[in-house]
């Protein structure tokens, strides 16, 4: 309400209290907080640095007990709120979920699918419990990043994808100017797939691709066009290895795309979960399995 009203007296007036009894409270807030979380001026109030960190905190953790609340009404199994990408649900977080281990549990699963900066905000307002994916660490504010648990879990590359019957992947002595000309279907331009290869072509002396189909977080079906419609797309190396016979990826290592780091992502305070702990045993099992086919 503070940040809201930016008043004391209008803050004092919505709770029915008069404003000594807030500044009060507010004080007793700051004592058990041990920092200033309220810059006052003659202006009003606003909230501090840390107050907005605290604000933030707060409602990760009210969100948190809200859930609880509700499946303890419900009376139903004790639910895991996932975070992801759709990349991974081709076949990681499906692999990791299919374990033994989760039908002895009776847990349910909340699925959300979606880029990596809405699933990073999603778990700091604590709207899901993990997130399984990739983060851009130079997106997150440094007050998240410190109260983010990370786990590593694999890296896949980024590859340039096309249909078996495509030119291209017959080609000897395939050179990243033989791209030029082609069509292509790829994410819209703030992805960071995107960026990898409009950096990558660019570094090679050829113009950024310029797509006649532009699909956001859904590699399946920029692969489903690849084969069908005979275009060239970018997608992580899992994603092809999880997708049906017919695609090949192209030998370009002087395109040089970064690699794509897999982690699992809690809050500090979730991570003893058990749910929580169960899905990061499974998920490293599989990282692990996968590594090795991978290496043969």
């Amino acid at each position: 309400m503070i940040d809201r009203h930016r008043s004391l007296r209008a803050v004092a007036m919505e709770l029915g209290l008069t404003q000594p009894a807030v500044s009060q409270m507010v004080k007793d807030l700051e004592f058990a907080f041990g920092s200033e979380l309220v810059d006052r001026s003659v202006r009003g109030v606003s909230l501090s640095p840390d107050g907005r960190i605290a604000l933030q905190r707060t409602r990760a953790g009210l969100a948190a007990f809200t859930h609880l609340a509700h499946q303890l009404d419900s009376a139903q199994p004790p639910v895991l709120r996932i975070g992801t990408n759709p990349a991974v649900m081709l076949d990681l977080l499906p692999a990791a979920l299919s374990y033994p281990t989760f039908a002895e549990t009776g847990l349910r699963f909340v699925i959300r699918t979606g880029l990596a900066n809405a699933m990073t905000h999603a778990l700091w307002d604590g709207e899901i419990d993990c997130y399984v994916g990739r983060i851009d660490w130079d997106e997150v504010a440094p007050e998240a990043a410190v109260a983010l648990r990370h786990d590593p879990l694999m890296t896949t590359e980024l590859v340039v994808v096309c249909a078996d019957t495509h030119p291209l992947a017959s080609k000897s002595d395939l050179t990243v100017a033989d791209l030029a000309g082609h069509t292509w279907a790829l994410p819209p331009e703030d992805s960071r797939n995107r960026v990898a290869i409009d950096s990558g072509l660019r570094n090679n002396g050829l113009p950024m691709a310029n797509p006649r189909y532009e699909i956001a977080a859904d590699p399946n079906s920029l692969l489903i066009l690849a084969r069908r419609a005979g275009v060239l797309t970018v997608v992580p190396r899992n994603a092809l290895d999880a997708s049906e016979p017919g695609l090949v990826a192209l030998d370009l290592p002087s395109l040089a795309m970064p690699a794509v780091q897999l982690g699992l992502f809690t809050l500090v305070e979730n991570e003893q979960l058990s749910a929580v702990q169960i899905l990061r045993d499974t998920l490293r099992k599989v990282a692990r399995q996968t590594a090795k086919v991978t290496s043969i």
